[in-house]
């Protein structure tokens, strides 16, 4: 790894309270769904629409944190 380069932090989410479900994410990605569940409302169809285009885009390439093959 690069000197420049800050190890990536891993923290987990919870998904579900009732059931528990917990997930290993990246620090950022921690922030960004936890703003994203804060603003459950006034939610665009186009937004959905721009994320499930992201996620179609992105997913071969995402890193399984917790080893599993979810």
């Amino acid at each position: 790894m690069p000197k420049n380069r800050k190890k990536q932090v891993i923290q987990n989410h919870h998904i579900s309270y009732n059931p528990e479900i917990v997930v290993k994410i990246y620090k950022g990605e921690h922030w960004a769904i936890t703003i994203l569940n804060r603003r459950n409302k006034n939610m665009s169809k186009g937004f959905l629409r721009c994320l499930q285009e992201y996620i179609d885009t992105h997913k071969e390439d995402a890193v399984d944190l917790d080893g599993n093959n979810t």
